[in-house]
């Protein structure tokens, strides 16, 4: 049975059975059934719309830029450096993360995607997690053991979010009670309280009691503290 240009089986000789492509066109820079991530170098599946790695979206100009290939897969990335603080502060007590799947901010990385949006599905089922803030330091990614990151707020877990890199942002403790947020350097980058302008990354900012922050494709995790300072 004969392939389209991005490896899916069709029956029909013109058209593909399963994307619509003429089966005589030439791939998309990104595209082909043994692609790999223009970030990482991971290989990728035709139908996949995030790097399962690092979180990178395909089809993001940036990705092509970057150089992806249905041929020739670029050196792999290790994970970025973690600065520490230079005066660690311990945790402030009474501090909760409030894990959602957010269907208003789903929507509109739905609207951003534009046509690589349909095979990208708000999940049916994700109940609220709360998680308290008891370090410091606060990771917000995708747990991998071999690269020892292990985040306290882990978005890999089901149902997992494809577009939240594997480290993609910290928390840190400030000495008035209150936090910062630092994007470092994710994929598809971190937002908040509904703007659309994506923070600068590892560039650290305020957070306080109510803030939204958004990552990945349906992620919401809004600070509240409970009690008194």
């Amino acid at each position: 049975m004969p392939e389209c240009p991005i490896g899916h089986r069709s029956e029909d000789a013109e058209y593909c059975d399963v994307c619509g492509r003429p089966m005589d066109a030439t791939p998309a820079l990104g595209e082909g059934a043994a692609g790999f991530c223009g970030n990482c170098g991971t290989a990728r599946s035709p139908d996949a719309l995030f790097c399962e790695n690092c979180g990178t979206r395909f089809g993001d100009p940036r990705d092509a830029a970057r150089g992806a290939s249905g041929r020739q897969a670029p050196p792999h990335r290790d994970v970025p450096h973690i600065p520490r603080p230079r005066d660690p502060v311990s945790a402030p007590q009474g501090w909760i993360a409030v894990i959602n799947a957010d269907r208003a901010y789903f929507n509109s990385v739905i609207a951003e995607l534009g046509a690589q949006a349909p095979d990208l599905e708000f999940p049916p089922y994700c109940p609220e997690r709360r998680i308290p803030l008891r370090d410091g330091e606060v990771w917000i990614g995708r747990r991998s053991e071999s690269r020892g990151i292990m985040p306290a707020i882990d978005l890999g877990e089901a149902p997992a979010d494809p577009g939240v890199s594997h480290l993609h942002a910290v928390l840190n403790a400030r000495s008035d009670g209150t936090w910062t947020l630092t994007d470092h350097g994710s994929q598809n980058g971190t937002t908040m309280n509904g703007e659309v302008e994506i923070l600068k990354a590892r560039t650290p900012v305020p957070v306080g009691d109510g803030d939204r922050i958004h990552v990945g494709a349906w992620t919401t995790i809004t600070l509240t503290r409970q009690g008194g300072p």
